[in-house]
């Protein structure tokens, strides 16, 4: 098995770069590479990375220089400075590292699994997988969860959106009493939505472009849900907002935040982006009494957590490795009539 892995994530690309691949579907990827023939490959996209994963054979491997051009193409931007290509072990032992959360901007959170769950499961709908590839999504799953449920990585450990909501309680002081809106209404927003309803805010109003979805997510937390075309009103009388609505460009303006600053009495507002395209325009940071924080800025946050937690890093990272190991014995063994069993312990 000859395996080639891209990514882009926080750790290693601007977001420009992420930005740009974030608004290409994973569908459209897929269908780009199998015109391109490429007949196996994965996909995984989130907030704030992008992962490809390809097999070949030894005589007929994936060319980098191909999956590198069919993204480009797909995102009208240059990406390959920005690249981490990893071959063969290294690519099953990064990946393996990402579901379990190791590789995320919260290490340990618990998301990414889904998400990669999901990039597979998108791939082998769309036919790109084969044995080679449903072993190794298969198996990095399962290491996913045995990182998760053998370590105590996931102790203390948070989502993106619970950092975000802890960043609003440090400017605050508590969010009794505070009136928060998020707009969108897919997981990120729902984990938005669960984690202020904890910390106690007042009022929580959600806006979606699907009003369906937006009024199951805001009666799940007994919150407010208010149309699309109402939320830049709403931002006269929140004190924060937690914007991960998936847009192609930024739904939230200047020229909306400067409407509804003249209207707010000199009351600040706290802009929270952790959309990937990002959701919110920059330059409303330079507004009297607007705080923008973005995905980057949650990262101070993290590290403070980290110097704790090294020991549950360094048995999660163990586990990976010797999994990793086993995969790569498994994955020679193919060439050979002796093909090894993988097992789940």
């Amino acid at each position: 098995m000859r395996l080639v892995s891209l990514s882009w994530s926080h750790r290693s690309s601007a977001s420009a770069a992420r930005e740009a691949l974030a608004m290409v579907s994973v569908e459209r990827v897929l269908a780009e590479l199998k015109r391109r023939g490429i007949s196996e490959s994965v996909a995984v996209s989130t907030c704030n990375r992008f992962e490809l994963y390809a097999a070949g054979t030894p005589l007929a491997p994936p060319r980098i220089e191909l999956l590198l051009g069919a993204l480009e193409d797909l995102a009208g931007a240059s990406l390959a400075a920005q690249a981490e290509v990893r071959r063969d072990k290294e690519a099953v032992e990064h990946l393996f590292a990402v579901a379990g959360g190791l590789d995320s901007l919260v290490v340990g959170e618990t998301e990414i699994l889904g998400q990669v769950k999901t990039g597979y499961e998108r791939a082998k709908s769309a036919g790109m997988t084969d044995k080679r590839l449903n072993v190794l999504f298969q198996r990095a799953l399962y290491v996913g969860k045995k990182v998760r449920t053998e370590t105590a990585i996931a102790q203390g450990a948070s989502s993106v959106p619970s950092v975000a909501v802890q960043m609003a309680e440090s400017i605050f002081g508590r969010l009794e009493g505070k009136t928060a809106l998020i707009l969108g209404a897919g997981a990120m927003a729902e984990l938005a939505a669960k984690h202020l309803a904890a910390h106690g805010v007042s009022k929580l109003s959600v806006a979606n472009r699907t009003w369906e979805r937006g009024y199951q997510l805001a009666a799940q937390y007994h919150g407010e849900a208010i149309g699309w075309d109402e939320f830049p009103k709403e931002l006269e009388r929140a004190d924060m907002v937690i914007a991960s609505t998936g847009a192609p460009s930024a739904v939230v303006t200047c020229a909306m935040v400067e409407a509804a600053v003249t209207r707010r009495g000199g009351r600040s507002l706290l802009l929270i982006d952790i959309a990937m395209p990002r959701d919110i325009e920059e330059k409303v940071h330079a507004i009297d009494g607007v705080y923008l924080y973005r995905l980057e800025d949650l990262e101070a946050i993290v590290a403070k957590t980290m110097a704790s937690r090294a020991e549950a890093v360094a048995a999660a990272l163990s586990v990976v490795q010797d999994k990793a190991v086993e995969f790569n014995l498994w994955a020679q063994s193919l060439s050979t009539d002796h093909e090894l069993s993988l097992k789940h312990s």
